[in-house]
């Protein structure tokens, strides 16, 4: 168990999948000797997914009723944070700003105008400087993050992003499940080999267990990472979105979406380039 403490921001959009970042604050915060929760609103001001139906005066009461509630029914006191803005930008400032360790945040998944327009979730974590678990169920009973999946690429920050897999095995006594994409170019293959190397390296310098799986040729990568932490019942993939995404991704679907929403509802950690 690590002794350091742990700063935890849940966005809260008083719904059930908030309650369910909640319950993983919670938990992930029980594997360090301290930590503090910090639930925020964003009363948005702007942009196309603006629907806030509260004052900032009706959200401040409802938070602190939301606060009180949570101390009694589950022995945990959290901050309430009011902020205006825009919750594309603001959840990750303010996160930034406070110098947290991890955002952790419910998503319901890619529906309606978002299929169009590409995952809130997505949109939001864009360009964070923290790293944010995503979220669509209450955690399993017992240990969670038993299993990590960690989708090995090409890039040449693999080898940062695997530092983060490493940190986080360590945190929850994980087991990595490496799994390498199918790639027909010789020289994109001898780059995942030497990365695949490395990683097995700093691994067992770690005395981190893992395992390599590889995906078949048939699905798109995004859909075979899902399919496996599906079969081996994994409840964590780790990811890297892409630098610089823009609109054209969203509207056609950069991968990462694909893997924040997926339907086994698995949560994903999320890592920016930006934070390397």
């Amino acid at each position: 168990m690590e002794s350091k403490s742990q700063k935890l921001i849940v966005p809260w959009d008083f719904t059930s999948v908030s309650e369910n970042a909640l319950l993983y604050a919670q938990k992930i915060g029980s594997f360090t000797d301290d930590f503090s929760v910090e639930l925020i609103h964003v009363i948005e001001s702007s942009g196309m997914f603006s629907k806030t139906k509260l004052t900032k005066e009706e959200a401040t009461e409802k938070l602190k009723a939301d606060t009180k509630r949570i101390e009694q029914e589950l022995g945990l006191e959290v901050k309430p944070v009011i902020q205006e803005g825009n919750i594309f930008h603001t959840i990750s400032e303010y996160a930034f700003d406070v110098e947290a360790d991890m955002v952790i945040m419910g998503t319901h998944g890619i529906k309606g105008v978002q299929k169009l327009t590409g995952s809130k979730a997505l949109k939001v974590i864009a360009g964070s400087n923290v790293p944010y678990l995503v979220i669509q169920d209450k955690p399993r009973e017992g240990r969670i993050f038993e299993n990590i999946i960690f989708p090995l690429d090409y890039r040449l920050n693999e080898k940062d992003r695997l530092r983060w897999t490493i940190r986080t095995a360590h945190q929850f006594n994980s087991m990595v499940h490496m799994i390498l994409p199918h790639k027909s170019d010789a020289g994109i293959q001898k780059k995942i080999n030497l990365n695949l190397s490395f990683a097995k390296k700093l691994l067992e310098a770690n005395e981190i267990k893992y395992e390599v799986h590889n995906a078949s040729k048939r699905g798109s990568f995004s859909e075979e990472i899902v399919k496996l932490a599906t079969d081996i019942e994994s409840d964590l993939i780790l990811i890297m979105t892409s630098p610089n995404l823009d609109f054209t991704d969203y509207i056609f679907g950069a991968q990462e979406q694909y893997v924040i929403a997926n339907h086994a509802k698995i949560p994903v950690i999320c890592i920016n380039p930006v934070m390397l």
